[in-house]
């Protein structure tokens, strides 16, 4: 006879910093999937019309696009400024953004993440340091890319 509960008696018991980063990151990839993720409010009217197209593009990006946006996210929360720019500038991400929808989708993505990311360090009142955030990103390419990540 099994009692409701006996199944928590294998599980390994898992710390609280993971458990709220795997619940954010769930919801992070829920709002990517269900294409477009709503957005609050814009604080720059600029950076709106910006992403425009993207937003308003009639299905989600293609995976390769998301693989860049994510990319860019994690490598931006690294403080990578320097590696970010050499991959714009070199043409290598006319090899996964076909067009400029894709390339603009792609920032919008990491804009996305890396604006999630950090409101959510803010709304934790720095519980969670750039490292840890980092790891929230890798959480939602988990989820979004089923294991096809891009690395610079």
């Amino acid at each position: 006879m099994t009692g409701r509960w006996d199944y928590l008696v294998d599980r390994k018991p898992q710390p609280l910093k993971d458990y709220v980063l795997d619940q954010v990151a769930d919801r992070l990839a829920r709002h990517l999937k269900a294409w477009p993720p709503g957005i609050d409010e814009w604080l720059d009217e600029a950076l709106r019309q910006r992403f425009r197209t993207a937003i308003e593009r009639p299905s989600a990006p293609p995976l390769d696009t998301l693989r860049v946006g994510c990319e860019m996210a994690r490598r931006e929360l690294l403080r990578e400024y320097e590696l970010i720019d050499a991959f714009w500038r070199s043409g290598r991400q006319r090899e996964l953004v076909a067009d400029e929808l894709e390339a603009t989708s792609a920032h919008f993505v990491t804009r996305f993440l890396v604006d999630a990311a950090l409101g959510f360090q803010e709304l934790a009142k720095d519980k969670f340091n750039r490292g840890e955030l980092v790891v929230l990103v890798e959480k939602v390419e988990d989820r979004l890319l089923r294991g096809q990540r891009f690395r610079l």
